[in-house]
């Protein structure tokens, strides 16, 4: 069972869990050409396979993934993963804007939001993740949340924050 996370957010944004509601809009926005291009697997993907995946996680209880909204409304995604609180780290990403809604900065501060989530409220010391090389928007994004460039490998630049107590 998935741990209840009660919405929190900025003032502007508001991230909630994903629910099943969603899973069409959410779908809808990272089959575009346009967003799909910038995921590790980019083909499109089918409403079966999307309720699968959504089945599988639910189950995970290391697997937070949020509805970003703004004035009631869905404007975004994102997620924070992958969490080992052992280790006291966790992946971020899945960042996804609503088309109609891109360049109002809600991604911004989604990201500010998860990263403060991982920080303050799981207690992590250590956020990670992966972008396209040739991303060079959400790079910026994220080295101005205060992300670093830590590697290369296979088109994707590793970016972290904090201190990785992993190593």
């Amino acid at each position: 069972m998935k741990p209840q996370i009660a919405p929190f957010g900025d003032g502007t944004v508001v991230l909630r869990l994903v629910e099943e509601r969603d899973l069409r809009t959410i779908l809808d926005w990272r089959n575009r050409d346009e967003a799909r291009v910038w995921f590790k697997n980019s083909d499109k993907i089918d409403l079966a396979a999307h309720i699968a995946w959504y089945n599988s996680y639910l189950r995970k209880q290391n697997d937070l993934f949020f509805l970003v909204q703004a004035d009631g409304q869905p404007v975004g995604q994102c997620a924070i993963y992958d969490i080992d609180k052992d280790a006291k780290r966790a992946e971020v990403g899945r960042f996804l804007v609503a088309p109609e809604m891109a360049g109002k900065g809600y991604i911004r501060r989604s990201c500010a939001e998860i990263v403060r989530f991982g920080t303050q409220f799981l207690r992590l010391s250590y956020l990670f993740l992966d972008v396209m090389e040739q991303n060079t928007k959400a790079i910026r994004l994220y080295t101005r949340q205060g992300f670093l460039e830590e590697g290369r490998s296979g088109g994707l630049i590793r970016m972290g924050f904090g201190q990785d107590s992993g190593s």
